[in-house]
């Protein structure tokens, strides 16, 4: 029985559907189970154990019609006896009802008596001499959850304080207890909410499948009807039930035929609809209805059944994922292939180590995509990604071409060239678009049914004017009448098919040979089932009720009921399709009598639909149809999101690590983490939001659980806090106090009083929300005001779910700077732009952006930082641009003590987040370099320097030009031409020792100490060009190694805050093998580099260091020559753009393949570059090496070793942020001005 026992599995190949196996069991034992849990007895088990292996257990021990749980156990021990002990029987689990533990043990059981049943008979009834077998379960409420389950739902999404031991009463001490259930129910709850609906017209929620904890679901009913006292629409919490779903495990629910859905379907429908009966909920008041069924044929299973009962029902239950359905239904119908390219480059992307950044742009921000799930599932990510391959179509094919052949290359790479794939992409790009609004409200926003109905109308508008004749969209507008879609004649010719600007002014530029007659054809032809699709599936997902005035217009009465025309024309048209009967022309103008006259007896300055209706209702027979009409629609639910149905605009206690709980408002705020388990708080007396998750979040209800005396009597925060949120809910109360404003405390004290009472006499129904939120409250002060007195509004919000630079959500790295994110592209932009300065030694573009066509400078003494206008007054606030310019000097936002500026906040570790952002995590790994952070600067000091290599003294003119006082500059050099070079060009203020070999740690300790490092050994013997080199090891290649020696010398110690900054260069084209070498004692990996990006010339350069920000990518700025053309003197022709690497070789000067093209015209007669040319190439001044009289070879000799100016430039200007610069020059564009806070204007740099 043992090995019996272990060699039986389940697995969801072999799992059955509960029905399946309570129908199997019901027979072979001959009882009348109904649902799994009522099989916990274990008498069932010790039955089929008996049939099996007759003796393995005494069967009149069996407690058959027992409903005690000592009963139950008694019942396991004597089947874990039969099994002696083997094989885990979940008793526990079982005891206590579970049914998740039900199903898998019976459907294990089964599968053990199929494996084991060797066809004899035996009698069930007779074994257990005629017994009933009593099912496992309390009470006579069959389908009902037990009053435990409604309990821990209303703990789980109320709050864990909930008293379970309550009856269902009211209580008034609740601060000292959790509140009654009754406090969240109501205290006549369901009776009031039957009273409520029985003459009004009511929507019905139902929820299935919410998560309990430890693997118990429930199925939820709400009711949301219209109270005519407060005049507002109520959401109810009605009852919890135990469905189909609930009882089936997820996986094998995914895999369950449509049958067997629809058989589950009908019994759950049955079950709901005795339900509401039973209750006493009048069906023929039931308007609106919504469920969450996961399969659509589960829906209708609901919605017949209920139509059935009341044919003028209206169905919800499509609206939820209509735009991801539409979006598949369209794609599948004639495009596929543009999703299997996507799927194809998206595993690309996936799997390639290196991609370059037009793919990383592709799928910059995009969430995960997971190419097994259906279209509609990740409809969002679909359209994204349509449009951005569009826009960088040739990028990527560049990308495909420069990759090695590999079959996925060669697969993405002939899609890409295909002119048909191409088209195919430009259609979708346009069609899709209408599609990606509707989406992007219900993926990311509040699923806000009224802007769903508006959206869809505007869609089917769109998709059936591409489509039909005029005439006939009208009709299709009117009645959605699918069998227009299919007439023919009712369809516009091929070529009047709206396809898109650009897609039909490619389809017309492409050749015949190109683009096909009949590829032209299948394209239209594939562009109207794209329409027709579409149309069929969004149809089919609205109430049937509804056409196209319906749709556009349910928005603008229920927010504007001022205009008297669209209302009244909008009530004839609602009446007209949910009556029974036809209005006649008669009875409309007596309709629209009747309208007109209450409508003008109201005629006030009100804005509120609902309170607007209740005064109508007041004085009009419930019964009559516009009595009706109005509280139908009033009863439309605001939204179908099962968390946002009680979530907006909640008071509630939120818990944050560090501190009591502290009360706070739900925002209603539309982002993905809408979707999941958090929620957007503002936090009272704070001035702060932030997501919290909602099992932090309970019941403001719990006043006197959740309430600290001690933060109370401690920070005046908290006391701010509690005073604020009180406020508040009595607002909602309309609770009066007879304190006076102006008498806080007092106040305070009887509100606090009022809240420990229990909030009477409404309770904490009373300060539920009555409005919804402005849904734009990032932007103005309405959810501010509910939070902050009015001379407190909160502006200070961190955008860090945008970019800081753009706004768009699709944010790809944190702003280093300020709290807030980076785009793909501001981030390259920011990365590129942020060290570059001007002549004047200010930052080009604005430090926060990288943009700005007007910035203002910081006065700071030291600072280069400058801040565009745009960024000031949009995050700071308007017209901060503007009066910062008054002030002499103004200290910018990092050089100031750090605090919030509006939503312009300062990083306290923003210099250690720059590095961050520029760390080169190529190739090897190695231990990170020690950071510096950013030295203030009023404690910068001039700059010590020991250069090696010097050569002709880049390092010290790049200095210069960056605007450093530079303190000592030491140079180590052998070439004496090079010597008088740096001598004559910089007034003998280079110290130059000769030669670095000869340097020991006592010269030093006497020069030093050196604050930067540099230097290049030869690379003459490293160089691949050079057929004698001798590598690393010998000849000028051990050069390296003194540098690598002085280095270890000048490094600072372990405790020496005092920042030590080094850099090495050397050739590109050396022996990967001393790469490496130098790699491992330098202990990092070295940046590219190539000079042709900021000059006329190619010169690739590897530059190994621990300045913050040498990788970022190198940018040419406004002063930088680009083209050989630009460098040339007067009269002469350049005849290439950029020449090759210039050596101290003379033919290096030479261009072509053949090396034999001299670069420059001159007199119509080929010449070479002049040696004042070649000093613009490299970026000197003019006549930089003339001196000593030294002749051409002797001038380019010199220039072909030295270091290109604009890459070192490149390389230093990071160091600004440590080191004291001269005094800056001031510029103002419009006034002159003495101030250093002075305006100048800036190029933006390009976008593109």
């Amino acid at each position: 029985l043992k090995e019996m026992a272990l060699n039986v599995s389940v697995n969801a190949v072999h799992s059955c559907n509960p029905y399946e196996l309570l129908a199997w069991l019901n027979e072979t034992l001959q009882t009348d189970f109904t649902k799994v849990e009522q099989v916990c007895t274990g008498a069932a088990y010790c039955q089929l154990m008996d049939w099996l292996f007759p003796g393995s257990l005494d069967l009149s021990r069996v407690q058959f019609q027992s409903n005690n749980i000592v009963d139950f156990i008694h019942n396991y021990s004597l089947l874990q006896a039969a099994f002696h002990k083997v094989g885990y029987i979940p008793t526990d689990e079982l005891i206590k009802r579970n049914c998740v533990a039900a199903l898998k043990f019976l459907q294990w059981f089964k599968q053990f008596f199929d494996k084991h049943n060797n066809g004899k008979e035996y009698h069930a009834m007779e074994a257990r001499w005629g017994q009933s077998m009593f099912p496992a379960e309390s009470g006579s409420q069959n389908g009902f959850c037990s009053r435990e389950t409604l309990v821990h739902f209303i703990k789980k999404y109320f709050g864990d304080n909930v008293d379970m031991n309550s009856t269902f009463s009211t209580s008034t001490n609740t601060h000292t207890r959790g509140p009654l259930v009754s406090d969240i129910l109501g205290p006549t709850h369901p009776k009031d909410i039957i009273q409520a609906c029985s003459h009004t017209p009511y929507c019905l929620y139902l929820y299935m499948g919410v998560e309990l904890g430890e693997g118990q679901r429930t199925s939820v009913v709400l009711v949301s009807y219209l109270d005519k006292i407060s005049g507002v629409s109520v959401v109810r919490l009605l009852q919890t039930l135990q469905m189909s779903i609930d009882i089936v495990d997820p996986e094998i629910s995914a895999n369950t035929d449509t049958v067997t859905i629809t058989h589950a379907g009908d019994s759950d429908a049955h079950l709901l609809i005795q339900t509401v009966k039973k209750l006493g909920l009048s069906l023929s008041n039931l308007a609106v209805f919504y469920c969450n069924a996961r399969h659509p044929v589960d829906s209708q299973v609901f919605v017949s059944q209920l139509q059935a009962l009341n044919p003028r029902l209206l169905s919800l239950c499509g609206l939820p994922g209509m735009a991801g359905r539409a979006c598949q239904s369209g794609v599948l119908a004639s495009f596929i292939c543009v999703v299997d390219l996507i799927r194809d480059i998206h595993h690309h992307y996936s799997t390639c180590l290196s991609v370059n950044d037009s793919l990383k742009e592709l799928f910059a921000g995009s969430e995960s995509y997971n190419p097994s799930h259906p279209i509609s599932a990740q409809c969002l990510f679909i359209i994204n990604t349509v449009q951005k391959i569009v826009s960088s179509w040739r990028d990527l094919l560049e990308y495909f071409n420069s990759l090695r052949q590999s079959e996925d290359v060669v697969r993405i790479r002939a899609q890409l060239v295909d002119y048909k794939i191409k088209l195919y992409f430009l259609f979708l790009s346009h069609a899709l678009e209408p599609l990606r609004a509707l989406q992007e409200l219900q993926h990311y926003g509040t699923a806000e049914v009224v802007l769903e109905f508006q959206l869809t109308s505007m869609l089917i508008h769109s998709y059936a004017a591409s489509i039909l004749r005029p005439s006939v969209a009208e009709r299709f507008l009117r009645r959605h009448d699918l069998h227009l879609l299919h007439n023919e004649k009712d369809l516009l010719p091929a070529a009047e098919v709206n396809i898109g600007s650009r897609a039909r002014d490619f389809l017309w530029a492409s050749t015949t040979m190109d683009l096909g007659e009949q590829e032209r054809s299948n394209f239209l032809n594939g562009a109207v089932a794209f329409y027709i699709a579409s149309l069929q599936s969004l149809v089919q997902s609205i109430p049937q009720q509804f056409g196209d005035v319906a749709l556009k217009n349910i928005g603008i009465v229920l927010k504007h009921p001022e205009n008297i025309n669209v209302r009244r024309f909008f009530f004839i048209y609602i009446l007209s399709i949910l009556s029974e009967t036809e209005i006649s022309s008669a009875n409309i103008t007596s309709f629209s009598n009747l309208v007109s006259l209450n409508m003008n007896e109201f005629q006030m300055s009100l804005q509120d639909f609902p309170l607007l209706a209740v005064q109508i209702l007041c004085g009009m027979r419930p019964s009559s149809t516009l009595c009706r009409l109005l509280l139908t629609l009033l009863a439309l639910p605001s939204s179908l999101c099962r968390m946002q149905v009680f979530a907006k605009g909640e008071i509630v206690w939120g818990k944050v690590e560090g501190f009591s709980p502290w009360p706070a408002l739900i925002a209603d705020y539309r982002s993905e983490a809408n979707l999941s388990e958090k929620r957007l708080v503002g936090w009272y007396g704070q001035k702060m939001f932030s997501q919290v998750s909602l099992q932090a979040l309970k019941s403001f209800a719990a006043f006197g659980q959740h309430f600290c005396s001690n933060s109370f009597a401690v920070l005046a925060t908290y006391r701010e806090a509690i005073f604020l949120s009180l406020q508040e809910a009595a607002l909602r109360c309309k609770k009066q106090f007879s304190a006076c404003l102006e008498d806080k405390d007092e106040l305070l004290k009887q509100m606090l009083d009022w809240a420990f009472g229990g909030f009477q006499p409404t309770g904490p129904d009373g300060f539920k929300p009555t409005t919804s939120i402005n849904d734009n409250f990032l932007l103005g002060h309405s959810f501010a005001s509910l939070l902050f007195p009015p001379n407190c509004i909160c502006r200070c919000v961190v955008f860090s779910g945008f970019c800081l630079c753009c706004g768009t959500e699709n944010i790809e790295i944190f702003h280093p700077l300020f709290k807030g994110s980076l785009c793909l592209k501001c981030k390259n932009n920011f990365t590129e732009t942020l060290y570059r300065y001007d002549e004047d030694g200010y930052q080009s573009y604005c430090t926060i952006c990288c943009y700005g066509l007007e910035v203002i400078l910081c006065g700071n003494d030291g600072c280069c930082r400058s801040y565009c206008e745009d960024c000031l007054n949009i995050l700071v606030g308007p017209g901060t641009f503007d009066s910062l310019k008054l002030l002499d000097p103004w200290i910018c936002y990092l050089c100031q003590q750090h605090q919030p500026h509006g939503a312009l906040i300062p990083r306290e570790d923003w210099s250690i987040r720059v590095q961050e952002l520029f760390a080169n995590h190529s190739a090897m790994e190695f231990e990170p370099h020690r950071v510096y952070p950013s030295i203030p600067a009023s404690l910068r000091r001039p700059l010590r320097v020991l250069s090696l290599f010097d050569g002709i003294a880049t390092g010290y003119l790049v200095l210069k030009d960056l605007g450093f006082k530079v303190e000592k500059y030491v140079a180590s050099e052998v070439c004496e031409d090079s010597i008088a070079v740096a001598d004559v060009n910089h007034d003998g203020k280079i110290i130059h020792v000769g030669d670095a070999r000869l340097i020991t740690q006592d010269h030093l300790k006497r020069w030093g100490p050196f604050d930067l490092l540099i230097g290049g050994s030869p690379c003459n013997d490293l160089s691949i060009v050079n057929p004698f080199r001798k590598g690393l090891y010998e000849g000028t290649g051990r050069l390296f190694f003194e540098y690598y020696r002085i280095l270890q010398l000048l490094k600072p110690k372990e405790g020496d805050p005092r920042p030590f900054f080094w850099l090495f260069e050397n050739v590109v084209f050396m022996n990967t093998h001393d790469k490496v070498n130098i790699c491992r004692f330098l202990e990092c990996n070295p940046v590219l580099v190539d000079a042709v990006r900021v000059s006329p010339a190619h010169r690739a350069r590897y530059f190994w260091g621990n300045i913050p920000g040498m990788s970022r990518p190198i940018i040419a700025s406004q002063s930088d020559k680009l083209s050989l053309q630009d460098c040339l003197e007067i009269g002469r022709e350049a005849r290439v753009t950029k020449v090759r690497t210039i050596t101290t070789n003379p033919n290096s000067l030479k261009q072509g393949k053949d090396v034999t093209l001299l670069p420059v015209l001159h007199n119509n007669k080929e010449d070479n570059l002049w040696i004042t040319e070649l000093e613009k190439i490299f970026g000197f001044p003019k006549h930089y090496t003339d001196v000593r009289n030294m002749n051409r070879q002797q001038r380019q000799k010199v220039l072909g070793k030295a270091w290109s100016v604009p890459v070192i430039r490149h390389l230093f200007a990071p160091l600004k942020e440590y080191f004291a610069c001269e005094e800056l020059a001031v510029f103002t564009t419009s006034s002159t001005s003495n101030s250093n806070s002075s305006t100048l204007s800036s190029s933006p740099a390009s976008q593109d």
